[in-house]
């Protein structure tokens, strides 16, 4: 298995040491570790340095601050095992950064995505009216493509990021009760189809209410496969195949 998007840099984890000894334990192929700023960025280009693990960096909306040169994050998308730009976006749920800050710093890690010649990895939340008109903009000029993360909307908005070309994740809310997103699930063909924890965040069934960790997303995997009609190894395989071509991962 491969977690497409987790945080190691988050302090429980104090450090991400265990996670990382216990991969293969846990059957873990591999994992990506995601930055939101400068510091977790850094911290994740570093551990990056360890086998199997590999590496995002970005500004995340909800850490934006009017004045932020990206000068602490862009220059680590030159490491070998910095794999992908995000996680970027934006987010009008949960924070005050005004929408139009918010839009300045996305498309300006967009370019920076084509200068790098990186793939993306997309923060979105109550924002779609924004989100699909930006990146309808930018599909063709992105070189290395582009993922949905935590994707949490309808079946029509997930046909027009495939029509796009777009990869799209899915994490622990699709295994919640009230769930409603099987329909988001099947609308994705099986070549960009990804699966996540998001973890230490969005807990699946049966663990909900506990600390995640990228080995819980045996359970995002179990619930696509149910959703899909098909079975775990096949998923599995599929979304690990995916996470190594979309990442570069070797």
């Amino acid at each position: 298995m491969i977690d497409s998007h987790c945080h190691l840099t988050d302090p429980y984890y104090g450090g991400g040491e265990d996670i990382i000894k216990n991969m293969a334990a846990d059957g873990l192929e591999a994992l990506v570790t995601v930055g939101y700023d400068a510091r977790t960025s850094a911290e994740c280009a570093r551990l990056a340095a360890n086998d199997g693990v590999y590496a995002t960096v970005g500004l995340h909306p909800g850490e934006i601050k009017e004045g932020d040169d990206l000068g602490g994050i862009l220059p680590l998308l030159r490491l070998p095992k910095v794999v992908a730009l995000g996680e970027i976006g934006l987010d009008y749920h949960w924070y005050d950064v005004p929408r139009e800050v918010q839009k300045k710093y996305f498309e300006m890690q967009l370019e920076a995505a084509c200068e790098y010649r990186k793939p993306v990895v997309i923060h979105s939340r109550d924002c779609d009216g924004d989100m699909l008109p930006i990146l309808k903009n930018w599909a063709k000029r992105l070189p290395a493509g582009l993922v949905m993360h935590c994707f949490s909307s309808s079946a029509e908005l997930a046909k027009e990021y495939v029509r796009l070309g777009f990869y799209i994740s899915f994490a622990g809310p699709v295994t919640f009760k009230n769930a409603k997103r099987g329909d988001a699930i099947r609308a994705v063909p099986d070549e960009l189809l990804l699966a996540e924890t998001d973890s230490p965040y969005l807990t699946p069934v049966p663990h909900r209410g506990e600390k995640n960790r990228p080995s819980n997303v045996r359970y995002v995997i179990e619930k696509l496969a149910l959703e899909r009609g098909t079975d775990f190894a096949a998923v599995e395989r599929i979304t690990t195949e995916n996470a190594k071509r979309f990442y570069g991962i070797k």
